[in-house]
C-alpha cells in the first residue's frame, strides 16, 4: 500500500518541478528580453547623440537661422482687470475628492513627460554651494580623457535659466517661479453662463495664448539632445536655449534621466520638493557633496524660517483684504479655510501685541513645537489640512497677484496694528515672499516635537520682533539621501574637524560605523612651500590672549599692531588678516589709527578693509589686487611692497575667494573665533546635542557632543579662512596663528592635517620673526616663476 503512495508523491513532485522550471525559464526569457530592449535603446540613443555631436556646428546654425515665432512677452495688465479678477479667484476646493487629487497629479506628471519615454541609467549627482564652484568642476571634467564619453547635465534655478523676457524682468525668485508656473497652467474651458456675460472684446482677448511660448515638447527635446551631446556649463545652455527659443530650465530637466553626471547647487539636492520637481531619483545612484564643511548649517538654514512682526501684520492685512473683496464670489469651503488662516495669523501677531511691554533690551523665549501651538490656542486646528489647502489652491500666488494689482490701495498706515518704525506707507518690499514663508513656517510646525524649537524674539522696536523655527536635527532631512543612494561622498578641502558630520548626520541616521569610510590626502604643495606657526607672545613679551574678555584691551591691540608692522617689512605682496567679527575689526582699526601704527604700516603696504555690504566687495578686491600688482618691481614700483587686507572670519572674503599667489603671501589669524556662547540658538543646540542617545555621542566620554560642536564651529572657521591662501601647486605662503591657546592639544588637533603636521609653536616673537625673514624671499621664491599675473587672476567671487 505504501509503494503506490510513494509513486504518486514522486509523480506530483516531478510535475511540480517541471512547472517551477518552466516558470523560471519564462522569467529568465522575459528578463533577457528586457535587457536586450534596454541595450538596444541605449545603443540607439548613443548613436543619436553621436550624430548630434558630429553635426553640432550645423545644429547651432540651424537654431540661429530658425524663424522665431512671435512671442507674446508682454502681459497686458488691463486685460487682467477687464477679466473681472477671474485669475485671482481660488477655484472651488473639495477635501474629500481623492480621485480628483490623483487626476490632477497625473495631469501634472503628464505635462512633464517627454514625447518619448526615457531610460533611467545609473548616475552621479554632484552638488556644491555656488554656480562658480560648479563651473570649476565642469571645467575639470572637460579636461579628463573620458570627457567625450560622459553625458553631463547642469541644473539651476529659474532665475539662472529662464529666457522669457516677461518673466526675467521680475527679478524676485518668488515672482519668477510663480509666473513660470502660472504660464504653464492649461487654459480651462469657461462655464457657458460666464461666457455669455463676457463682451465680444473680452472674448477676443481671452482667446490669446496664455502659456509660455518657449516651452514646447519639440523644443525641449531638441535642447535636451544638445545638452547631452557635449559637456556644457550653465551659460552655454542658456545661450543655446535663447537661440533655439526653447526653455533651458525644462530642457536641462528633461536631460536628467539620461545623464551620467548631474551637477546641481545645494538647495536643489537637499530640498525634497525641489529634488522631486527636477526629477532627481536617488535610488541606486551616487551623491557627491563638495564644499561640505558647512553641510549641517546649510541643511539647517534651508529648513529654518524666520518671520518678522511686520511680515505677519502685512500678511494678515493682505489676506483679510482678499477675503473682504471676494467673499461673495468664493465658495463656502474656501472661505472656511481662509478664515482659519486669518485666525492663525492673528494669533501669531498676538504674541507681540498682547501684554505689550516697554522693553529696554532684547528678550528671547524658546518653545517646543507642541507647547508653542498650545500657547497660541490653535491646537484645535488641523495644520495638515490647512497646508494641503494652501498648496493645492496656490493661495500664495493668488495673494501675490492680488497685491501686485491693487498695491496702490494697500497701505500699512491704514492698518491699526502696524506700529512705529515704518519706513514708508506702502507695503514692505518683501511682501511677495512673505506668505510663502508663512506656509513654510506652518509646514515646519508639523515636524516631530523633538526635532526643532520655536524662538520668539521681542525687540525694543516692535516691528523688528521675530518668530523663528530652528531646526535641531538635520539628520531628519538627510536620512532619505543616505538610505536610498548607493553611496554618499562628503568631500571638501577644509573638512576638519569632521566629528560633527560623522555623528550628527550619519550615525544619527542609523548608519553603522563600519560603513563610514574616511579618507584624507595630503596637500598638493610640497612641505617647504608653507610656513605655519603659532605665536604666544608679541614683540614686547606680552602674552597674546585674544579671548572675548581680553581682546579689546589697548595693550593687546597695540601688540598686534607691532606684530603686523614687523611682518609688513619683510613679507612681499599681500597680507590678509582675519578678525572674529566686523565690530572687533572696527575697534582694532580705530585704535591702530589713533596710535599712528596704521600710518607706519601704510608707508610699506596700503591697507584695505572688508566692507559690510556685499555690493562693495568686488571693488575692494579689485583695488587690493591692483595695488599689489603695481607694487611689483617688474611693473613699475609705486613705493609700496604690497597691501594689507583686514577681513572677517565667516564674512564675505573667508569663503569662495582665492587669495592665490601675491594676493596672500601671509595669512594672519587673530585669536580663535568662538561663537557667542550666550546666543539662545547656540544654547538650545548644545542642550539638544547633550540629550542625544549614546549611539551618537563622542567616543571620548570626557568630551560631550555639545562641547565638541562648540569647538568645531570655531576650528572649521579657522581652517576655512587660512585655506584661502594656498590655491595651486606652485603657491607659497606663511600662516600665522596669534593666540597662546593654539598650543592646546584640543585646538591643534582640530586644525587641518596639512597645517597641524608642520605647525611650529613659538613662545618668543624674535624667533618667529627670524624664521619668517629666513623664508622670504630666498627659500620660498627659489624655483618659482615670479611673473606677476594678477591682472588675469580670477577672484572667484560667489
Amino acid at each position: 500500500l505504501e509503494e503506490p503512495q510513494t509513486s504518486t508523491k514522486l509523480q506530483d513532485k516531478d510535475e511540480l518541478s517541471w512547472i517551477t522550471e518552466y516558470d523560471q525559464k519564462k522569467a529568465d526569457r522575459e528578463r533577457m528580453q528586457k535587457i536586450q530592449n534596454m541595450k538596444q535603446k541605449l545603443l540607439d540613443r548613443q548613436s543619436q547623440l553621436q550624430t548630434i555631436k558630429k553635426n553640432i556646428s550645423a545644429f547651432k546654425r540651424k537654431a540661429e537661422k530658425r524663424n522665431s515665432v512671435q512671442h507674446d512677452s508682454q502681459f497686458n495688465s488691463d486685460y487682467a482687470e477687464e477679466n473681472d479678477d477671474e485669475d485671482l479667484l481660488i477655484n472651488d476646493y473639495h477635501t474629500d475628492e481623492e480621485e480628483e487629487i490623483e487626476r490632477e497629479k497625473s495631469d501634472s506628471d503628464a505635462e512633464d513627460k517627454l514625447a518619448d519615454e526615457d531610460l533611467e541609467i545609473t548616475k552621479i549627482y554632484y552638488c556644491s554651494r555656488t554656480h562658480s564652484q560648479l563651473a570649476q568642476f565642469i571645467g575639470e571634467i572637460k579636461k579628463c580623457s573620458f570627457a567625450d564619453n560622459i553625458r553631463l547635465v547642469v541644473l539651476g534655478s529659474r532665475q539662472n535659466l529662464c529666457i522669457n523676457p516677461s518673466v526675467m524682468k521680475l527679478k524676485s525668485i518668488t515672482k519668477i517661479n510663480d509666473k513660470c508656473l502660472e504660464l504653464q497652467k492649461r487654459k480651462k474651458e469657461k462655464d457657458a453662463s460666464k461666457i455669455s456675460k463676457v463682451s465680444n472684446q473680452k472674448k477676443r482677448k481671452s482667446s490669446k495664448p496664455s502659456g509660455c511660448p518657449y516651452l514646447t515638447v519639440a523644443g525641449r527635446n531638441e535642447l535636451r539632445d544638445y545638452v547631452l551631446a557635449d559637456i556644457h556649463d550653465i551659460e552655454e545652455v542658456v545661450q543655446f536655449g535663447s537661440s533655439l527659443k526653447s526653455c533651458p530650465y525644462y530642457g536641462a530637466r528633461a536631460a536628467v534621466s539620461q545623464a551620467d553626471i548631474v551637477v546641481t547647487p545645494y538647495n536643489i539636492l537637499l530640498n525634497k520638493s525641489t529634488r522631486d520637481a527636477c526629477g532627481i531619483k536617488l535610488n541606486g545612484n551616487v551623491v557627491i557633496v563638495d564644499e561640505a564643511h558647512n553641510l549641517i548649517e546649510t541643511i539647517g538654514s534651508i529648513n529654518s524660517v524666520e518671520l518678522s512682526f511686520r511680515q505677519l501684520v502685512e500678511a494678515t492685512y493682505l489676506l483679510k483684504s482678499y477675503q473682504d473683496r471676494y467673499k461673495k464670489r468664493l465658495s463656502a469651503r474656501n472661505l472656511f479655510f481662509i478664515k482659519q488662516l486669518v485666525y492663525l495669523l492673528k494669533c501669531l501677531v498676538g504674541i507681540f501685541t498682547e501684554n505689550k511691554k516697554n522693553l529696554t533690551e532684547k528678550e528671547t523665549s524658546i518653545h517646543r513645537i507642541n507647547d508653542f501651538l498650545l500657547s497660541l490656542n490653535v491646537d484645535n486646528l488641523n495644520l495638515f489640512k490647512i497646508l494641503s489647502y494652501c498648496k493645492r489652491t496656490s493661495i500664495s500666488k493668488k495673494l501675490n497677484g492680488f497685491m501686485e494689482r491693487y498695491k496702490a490701495m494697500m497701505q500699512v498706515s491704514t492698518h491699526p496694528a502696524m506700529v512705529e518704525g515704518s519706513i514708508n506707507d506702502t507695503m514692505h518690499v518683501g511682501y511677495m515672499a512673505a506668505f510663502q514663508n508663512i506656509e513654510n513656517f506652518l509646514e515646519l510646525l508639523t515636524n516631530p516635537n523633538q526635532d526643532g524649537r520655536v524662538l520668539v524674539t521681542h525687540e525694543t522696536l516692535q516691528s523688528n520682533s521675530t518668530i523663528k523655527y530652528l531646526l535641531l536635527n538635520p539628520a531628519t532631512y538627510f536620512a532619505e539621501i543616505i538610505n536610498n543612494c548607493r553611496a554618499v561622498v562628503i568631500a571638501g578641502g577644509t573638512m576638519q574637524p569632521i566629528s560633527d558630520l560623522r555623528h550628527r548626520l550619519f550615525l544619527a541616521c542609523g548608519v553603522e560605523s563600519s560603513r563610514i569610510k574616511e579618507f584624507t590626502c595630503d596637500h598638493v604643495i610640497s612641505p617647504d612651500r608653507i610656513l605655519p606657526f603659532s605665536l604666544s607672545k608679541g614683540p614686547s613679551g606680552l602674552e597674546l590672549d585674544f579671548s572675548f574678555q581680553s581682546r579689546e584691551l589697548v595693550t593687546m591691540i597695540d601688540e598686534f599692531g607691532r606684530i603686523l608692522l614687523n611682518f609688513a617689512n619683510i613679507v612681499p605682496g599681500g597680507i590678509v588678516c582675519f578678525f572674529a567679527s566686523y565690530d572687533y575689526e572696527s575697534i582694532v582699526y580705530a585704535r591702530l589709527e589713533k596710535a599712528g601704527i596704521l600710518d607706519r604700516i601704510g608707508k610699506k603696504k596700503k591697507i584695505y578693509r572688508e566692507p559690510r555690504k556685499s555690493c562693495q566687495v568686488e571693488q575692494v578686491l579689485s583695488d587690493y589686487a591692483r595695488c599689489i600688482q603695481l607694487s611689483d618691481k617688474k611693473l613699475g614700483s609705486i613705493g609700496l611692497s604690497g597691501a594689507v587686507l583686514f577681513s572677517v572670519v565667516g564674512g564675505k572674503m573667508s569663503e569662495g575667494i582665492n587669495f592665490s599667489d601675491d594676493l596672500g603671501r601671509c595669512v594672519i589669524m587673530i585669536g580663535l573665533p568662538y561663537p557667542n556662547n550666550k546666543s539662545p540658538e547656540l544654547i538650545e543646540k548644545m542642550e539638544y546635542l547633550d540629550s542625544l542617545t549614546d549611539e551618537v555621542c563622542m567616543p571620548d566620554s570626557s568630551k560631550l557632543l555639545s562641547q565638541a560642536y562648540y569647538e568645531n564651529i570655531c576650528l572649521k572657521a579657522v581652517n576655512q579662512s587660512i585655506g584661502r591662501a594656498i590655491r595651486h601647486i606652485n603657491d607659497y605662503a606663511a600662516i600665522v596663528l596669534l593666540d597662546y591657546r593654539y598650543k592646546r592639544s584640543s585646538v591643534r588637533s582640530g586644525l587641518a592635517s596639512w597645517i597641524n603636521r608642520q605647525l611650529v609653536e613659538y613662545d618668543r616673537f624674535g624667533t618667529a620673526f627670524a624664521a619668517l625673514r629666513k623664508q622670504y624671499p630666498t627659500r620660498f621664491c627659489s624655483g618659482v616663476n615670479t611673473r606677476n599675473e594678477l591682472m588675469n587672476t580670477n577672484l572667484d567671487l560667489d
